[in-house]
């Protein structure tokens, strides 16, 4: 995914390290850092070490539909 720039206001950011074995056994496995980052509309976005965008989520608001979808007309 293309390189994205943090532009938004954020309340938390949570750090996770995902580790992955090497492709031929050998050691050290590969290490990757992870940071979640929850906004202020509590949409999240996944980002790695250098930055990238791994993984975003947004959260859908309700249609503003008088009365709802099981209102009698």
């Amino acid at each position: 995914m293309p390189k994205q720039k943090l532009k938004r206001l954020f309340k938390k950011i949570q750090r996770f390290d995902v580790i992955e074995p090497s492709s031929d056994g050998s050691f050290p496995p590969k290490i990757k850092n992870l940071f979640k980052i929850t906004h202020l509309d509590n949409s999240t976005a996944v980002y790695d070490n250098d930055g990238n965008l791994v993984m975003k989520s947004t959260i859908n608001k309700p249609n503003n539909i008088k009365g709802g979808y099981n209102a009698k007309k």
